[in-house]
């Protein structure tokens, strides 16, 4: 499955409505996004205009070796201090010696971004699922 079928799936399959719980379809099966959905989990990066990589024109590509080539299209920046989700992570080119990625969320702005830039002392993010597993 996708990170972006995931993700899809995800923010789609609960919805709370009067009180009571509607699970819809969405791409992924309802069975599939449940272990998954509140898996996000907020973050900040330590350096200033940090990319935030991601490819509309191929987002498998993009999705399955996260790299500055695979994901060329910029769709945001961060900043120290601005907090992100961070829903999903996996290795893709080694930045600084840290070959994991992170799938994030922050306002409008989702893509990819080198865990190397993450203000956290691990390469791989703490409490972040591998995306896909």
């Amino acid at each position: 499955m996708s990170v972006r079928t995931f993700l899809t799936g995800s923010v789609a399959a609960v919805a709370l409505t009067a009180g009571s719980l509607a699970v819809t379809a969405g791409t992924a099966s309802a069975a599939e996004a449940a272990p998954k959905a509140g898996a996000a989990a907020a973050f900040t990066v330590w350096a200033t205009d940090v990319n935030v990589r991601d490819n509309p024109q191929s987002p498998a590509t993009c999705d399955g070796f996260p790299s500055p080539g695979n994901c060329p299209t910029v769709s945001g920046k961060l900043q120290p201090g601005q907090q992100f989700e961070a829903r999903c992570q996996r290795k893709g080119e080694t930045v600084s010696g840290n070959d994991w990625w992170v799938f994030i969320e922050r306002g409008d702005s989702r893509g990819w971004i080198a865990s190397y830039f993450v203000d956290t002392p691990s390469d791989q993010l703490p409490g972040v699922p591998v995306c896909g597993a």
